[in-house]
């Protein structure tokens, strides 16, 4: 089965690449959403599961998720 990419979708990826370089590697549960394209509410059952990407928690309450870590998940690979 293979898929058909259209304009849109190479855009989104390259905007996403782009803004990987151009900010900070540290996404909120939002930012992380986005780029996994998927919601905030879904990151936070996963966090609630043990499931999903990596995240860290800062001064035991600000949730981010680093870009390094997403990709890790999107490529399959456990990096917990």
């Amino acid at each position: 089965m293979s898929a058909t990419l259209t304009k849109n979708d190479i855009e989104d990826a390259m905007r996403r690449v782009l803004d990987t370089h151009s900010r900070s590697p540290w996404y909120d549960t939002e930012a992380a959403a986005v780029y996994l394209s998927s919601t905030p509410g879904t990151l936070r059952s996963w966090r609630g599961s043990g499931a999903g990407p990596r995240y860290h928690v800062f001064h035991g309450k600000t949730v981010r998720y680093n870009v390094a870590d997403l990709d890790a998940f999107i490529r399959g690979e456990d990096g917990r």
